[in-house]
């Protein structure tokens, strides 16, 4: 232990120099892979260090400086990184589960398929963090304009930032970029989130009373049994989000709300803005409890789906195989001309079966449907854009 800490500390004086003399004397401090588990390197100087997988596991990095310093796939579960410098950090893939993050700076860190769940980020600062999945911002883009249009959703294989259960009270999340993050049973609250970008984000059950929302992007975002008490969603874009009788608006502050997009898919990212602006006058506001009215109509559909109607039941099962045929025509058709019809049947019934394993709902509307198919269920089935198949068939897919 002894030989260890007088060549860590040889290397950090090593790499203190490097910084000062920026690159003609001294060694920059590379412990790609490393182990140092539940080492205390609390107040270090790691600025620009490779860390890349390194086993940080219950390591005291409090107050040190790892800004711009990069750690792809580092292990940091349970790590103490309180009130350390993180900011522009390199952090995809880390798993940084249960760590210590309270105050902590992570402006425009970089937290791409990051493992956060249960980490502790309250009054942390992520300033235009990004935290979406880690592939490229153009293809993401073009991924992002093919949802909006209808397509087939993207991302199947790709990874989420994990931010289950994860505290980020307090946190300064202003454009931050969270596309598709989980935030499932989170507590953001009292977080700033202006202008953040949550596409498409599961917020399910996380904590957001008192948050500040105003201008963030929540375009098909999930929101069911989720706590807006309190939070200010001024002009924040709602398009397609999913919100239940449990979602909690009480005291909420909203002066104008946007219901549509107009995205463009640039080459290297995306131009979001918004439209269809309520109140329509863009100099009017919303009277107390007009925002709760608007969101309370909208959100019929979404009652009667989760507390009963058969008829609303099959719509939504309709529109879902819709769905399933059309992507799986776009994706093997043309590549696959030459599939016989038992071909394409066994890939329906792969698709069937992994929407089955995903979705219960799902699950229970198609077995309920086959039972008693509908007229328009079976011309669906019969005369779809990728394969013909019976109810009967379809529900041996199960």
């Amino acid at each position: 232990m002894l030989i260890f800490k007088a060549s860590l500390n040889d290397s950090l004086a090593k790499h203190r120099l490097w910084l000062e003399s920026h690159g003609e004397r001294g060694q920059r401090f590379n412990a790609a892979g490393a182990n140092f588990e539940k080492a205390n390197l609390s107040g270090s100087n790691l600025c620009k260090a490779n860390l890349s997988g390194a086993n940080l596991s219950g390591v005291n990095l409090s107050a040190s400086n790892l800004s711009e310093a990069t750690l792809f796939g580092a292990k940091l579960s349970g790590a103490n990184l309180k009130a350390a410098n993180l900011s522009g950090a390199l952090l995809s893939g880390a798993e940084l589960q249960e760590a210590t993050l309270q105050n902590a700076v992570l402006t425009e860190a970089l937290l791409c398929e990051a493992n956060l769940s249960n980490a502790n980020l309250s009054n942390a600062t992520l300033h235009k963090a990004n935290l979406s999945p880690g592939i490229p911002e153009f293809v993401k883009a073009k991924n992002i304009q093919a949802l909006v249009l209808g397509s087939a959703l993207p991302f199947v294989n790709i990874n989420q930032t994990n931010l289950k259960e994860a505290n980020l009270s307090g946190a300064d999340l202003s454009e931050a970029n969270l596309d598709f993050a989980n935030l499932l049973e989170a507590n953001l609250s009292g977080a700033n989130l202006p202008k953040a970008k949550l596409f498409a984000v599961n917020l399910n059950k996380a904590n957001l009373f008192n948050a500040n929302l105003e201008g963030a992007d929540l375009f098909r975002s999930q929101a069911l049994g989720t706590d807006f008490s309190s939070a200010n969603l001024t002009d924040a874009c709602i398009e397609e989000w999913t919100i239940d009788r449990d979602t909690k608006f009480d005291d909420v502050v909203c002066d104008s709300i946007y219901l549509k997009h107009l995205l463009r898919s640039l080459p290297d990212y995306i131009l979001r803005k918004y439209s269809d602006r309520r109140p329509f006058n863009p100099k009017a506001k919303f009277s107390q409890g007009d925002f709760v009215k608007l969101i309370s109509k909208r959100n019929t559909g979404s009652e009667l789906e989760k507390h009963g109607s058969e008829i609303l039941q099959e719509h939504i099962l309709i529109e879902e195989l819709r769905q399933i045929f059309e992507q799986l025509s776009d994706q093997y058709l043309n590549r696959y001309a030459d599939a016989s019809e038992s071909d394409r049947q066994a890939i329906l019934k792969l698709e069937i079966r992994y929407q089955s394993k995903e979705d219960l709902g799902f699950r229970e509307r198609l077995l309920e449907a086959v039972n008693s198919p509908s007229y328009v269920l079976i011309d669906l089935l019969q005369n779809n854009s990728f394969v013909a198949v019976s109810p009967e068939t379809l529900a041996t897919f199960c």
